[in-house]
């Protein structure tokens, strides 16, 4: 299992995150590793770029988890929360820098979020927070455009890696188990 973070998100890098640089560092970790298929689980942005490589690279991607991924942010609050990333001052960001936070939210808002998902190949469960209105949005759309399995968890907060990771590593282990040789 490896956790790594998303290109361009990292604290060291300055760069700024870009969706397709993301994607192609996925399959660098990958091929340094000597893995030639995996099963991808994204939280928030990074289910965004997980579900992108799946799309992308599908022979490499046996199975795709996406926890509260947000499919479908309307342009105007992807603006909103810009303009307030921008306004915020740089103390307040504790965990990414500033920049970082401006330029993951720019490129959500030049990606095209909109990408016709029926053409993906790869068994996909989505979860989200059962009173998260963005999460659940997300996670009928996954269902209506790529026949995705949807579980949802109960609470309003979207961080589900906080609030029930055992639940979480249940739920994934299940999916992927379920889809293994006898």
């Amino acid at each position: 299992m490896v956790a790594p973070w998303l290109k361009g998100l990292k604290p060291t890098e300055h760069d700024g995150f870009n969706m397709d640089s993301a994607v192609e560092a996925i399959l660098d970790v990958m091929e340094v590793r000597g893995v030639d298929q995996a099963d991808l689980v994204g939280f928030s942005l990074g289910g965004l770029v997980a579900l992108r490589t799946a799309m992308k690279y599908p022979q490499k991607i046996r199975h795709t988890v996406l926890i509260s991924t947000p499919m479908i942010p309307a342009q105007a609050t992807l603006s909103r929360q810009l303009w307030m990333a921008r306004l915020t001052p740089s103390m307040l960001f504790k965990q990414i820098s500033k920049e970082h936070v401006v330029a993951a939210l720019g490129a959500l808002a030049e990606s095209d979020m909109g990408v016709d998902l029926s053409g993906l190949a790869t068994p996909t469960l989505t979860i989200a927070a059962d009173g998260d209105p963005m999460g659940r949005a997300s996670a009928e759309h996954l269902i209506a455009q790529a026949k995705a399995t949807k579980r949802l968890l109960p609470g309003t907060d979207p961080n589900l890696l906080k609030t029930h990771p055992a639940e979480l590593a249940q739920l994934i282990s299940d999916f992927c188990a379920d889809f293994l040789d006898p």
